[in-house]
């Protein structure tokens, strides 16, 4: 099982963080990799990216599934993999800091079953912290920069 979270800095106002955590069609776009997305439900994603795990470089697909909100605190989620059998969990997180700003955080936890799980899994432990990393980074500097 890979797990990871990353924290990054925003200097913006509450509501503007929390309307783009609660828009999934606008970060979706910013993972590492990203191919496209789909909103079948209010509460579902299907999310299509090009993962790179190492010898390999693949078009992953997940369910990603809302599993709980609470208002302009955390958006967590459930992952299916579609396309591979990856699942996982993660959210994303807004937090006030002293300095006025909030710590943008994300965490990902990912885990391969099924026969190749033995040899996916270790690719996972690579590939989850620097997507979790690179997805939250580019989130922080799209909404800073959508609220200047």
């Amino acid at each position: 099982m890979a797990s990871s979270t990353h924290i990054e800095i925003v200097q913006i106002g509450e509501e503007t963080l929390w309307a783009f955590l609660r828009n999934k069609a606008e970060w979706a776009q910013l993972v590492p990799g990203y191919l496209h997305h789909e909103l079948p439900k209010e509460e579902e994603m299907i999310w299509v990216f090009k993962g790179d795990f190492g010898i390999v470089e693949k078009a992953v697909k997940l369910q990603l599934t809302i599993k709980e909100i609470v208002e302009n605190k955390r958006i967590s989620f459930d992952l299916v993999g579609l396309s591979d059998n990856i699942n996982g969990e993660g959210y994303f997180e807004m937090e006030r800091v002293e300095s006025g700003g909030y710590h943008l955080s994300g965490y990902l936890n990912m885990k391969a079953g099924g026969f190749l799980a033995s040899m996916i899994n270790p690719v996972l432990e690579k590939f989850v912290p620097q997507t979790i990393e690179q997805h939250v980074k580019s989130m922080a500097q799209h909404v800073s920069q959508a609220a200047v």
